[in-house]
């Protein structure tokens, strides 16, 4: 690949990001390159990734979902209550929180596409119906789980500095883009988000695609939930929607349009390591947590704008 065909790839801009966040952060704090905290990075990254992918594969195909954050929290919840409430194994728990997390995301497709209403509505209504629901089991508590089950061990053990659960992402991120990039399948998805009417032309079926990516990304959230479950024991309801916002942010960082039919997988999963970056870097830096929102919005555009530039030179 050119030089020249480079720096016209939609990465550059979070790629530069990163080279830019890094150095800063290292000059704040050496401690910003240990592999200590390169492994904490890598675990704030992990739960975050495996959402950012469904949400890009969304995005990409032309729909989004908001309603992940409250999927993120549901999905485990139901994975503990129902394995220490019913005595079913944890697996059988994770299993039906996974196949809860499917279902939500069939229904947001349903709705979104049946009826031709914006999925920014569906899934809202989605989310604050599942908040509702959540508030209403735990009474805005924290769901623990007591004992030390293998598959937390699978999910989220730690081994030296670094965690399974970042094995996990690397995994599904890698997988992710090579169905993305090298596939019919992946084609699709291109062709669906870019323009609907010649996509119907060369024989696809938009909608099933779309169905399908709705429930992949629900999918992936929920199991991203029991990851960040088996991390800590416990399932905060207050998480949510923080954990959506990154996960969207990344994404379009990464190079995802909101209008679809462009954007990648490896492009996101850059947008989660710098907005991780971000956050360990504050921290070490001695800044305070709140200012974590304003490098996101201020990350947020400076990508968009590279992302734009790059765009026109593409036209042109």
């Amino acid at each position: 690949m050119s030089i020249k065909r480079l720096f016209l790839r939609a990465e550059i801009g979070v790629i530069a990001g990163i080279i830019v966040t890094w150095a800063l952060f290292y000059i704040l704090s050496p401690k910003f390159l240990w592999a200590a905290n390169i492994g904490n990075i890598l675990t704030a990254a992990a739960e975050m990734g495996i959402i950012a992918v469904g949400m890009a594969f969304l995005l990409i195909s032309g729909e989004f979902d908001i309603s992940v954050g409250s999927v993120y929290v549901i999905a485990p919840m139901v994975m503990i209550r129902f394995s220490q409430g019913f005595g079913l194994p944890l697996f059988v728990g994770f299993l039906i929180g996974l196949g809860l997390a499917c279902i939500i995301g069939y229904c947001n497709s349903i709705i979104t596409l049946r009826f031709g209403l914006p999925s920014f509505i569906v899934t809202l209504a989605m989310m604050m119906l599942l908040s509702g629901i959540i508030l209403a089991i735990t009474g805005g508590f924290i769901t623990e789980y007591f004992g030390r089950p293998l598959l937390f061990s699978m999910l989220t053990k730690r081994i030296g500095y670094f965690r399974v659960s970042t094995i996990w992402m690397v995994g599904i991120v890698v997988l992710f883009s090579i169905i993305l990039d090298n596939t019919k399948y992946g084609n699709s998805v291109y062709a669906a988000g870019g323009n609907v009417v010649i996509a119907k032309k060369m024989g696809i079926n938009v909608n099933r695609v779309k169905t399908i990516n709705f429930i992949l990304c629900s999918l992936l959230a929920g199991f991203a939930g029991c990851v960040g479950a088996a991390r800590v024991y416990s399932v905060n309801p207050a998480i949510g929607f923080d954990m959506m916002f990154n996960a969207m942010a990344a994404a379009i960082i990464g190079g995802c349009l909101i209008t679809g039919g462009r954007g990648s997988i490896a492009g996101t999963f850059l947008g989660v390591l710098l907005l991780s970056s971000v956050s360990s870097g504050l921290i070490l830096a001695g800044a305070s947590p709140y200012w974590y929102r304003a490098f996101v919005g201020a990350i947020i555009l400076s990508v968009v704008i590279i992302n734009l530039l790059v765009t026109r030179r593409i036209k042109r």
